[in-house]
């Protein structure tokens, strides 16, 4: 399970960097202005602003489901290691009280 959620929180690193680029390459459409110093229409031609639109819609859908998906894992591996570490604690109670109630068999 540890493998598993190392590797989808590799993932969802590179998604995080990749969606990063893509907004920053859009234009403002106010100034005109892009990252790389001009409007998206004159720079790359007027179908490149689409996309890039629709690029970033399908990158933002997959970092909501990454996001959503590495809490659910993780919170049912906390609860999990909750579990065990508190039936670990019932049973060493249960052998303390086994072992402190009858005296006899220490004589």
């Amino acid at each position: 399970m540890g493998v598993l959620i190392s590797f989808l929180t590799v993932l969802f690193i590179i998604l995080c960097i990749l969606l990063i680029i893509i907004i920053l390459l859009q234009s403002n459409k106010s100034a005109g202005m892009g990252i790389l110093g001009g409007s998206s229409q004159s720079a790359f031609g007027s179908s490149t602003a689409s996309v890039i639109t629709r690029a970033t819609s399908i990158m933002v859908f997959l970092f909501m489901l990454g996001s959503l998906g590495l809490a659910a894992i993780e919170s049912y591996r906390s609860s999990s290691l909750e579990k065990k570490i508190m039936s670990g604690e019932s049973n060493e109670i249960s052998t303390e009280k086994d072992s402190a109630g009858n005296p006899d068999d220490n004589k």
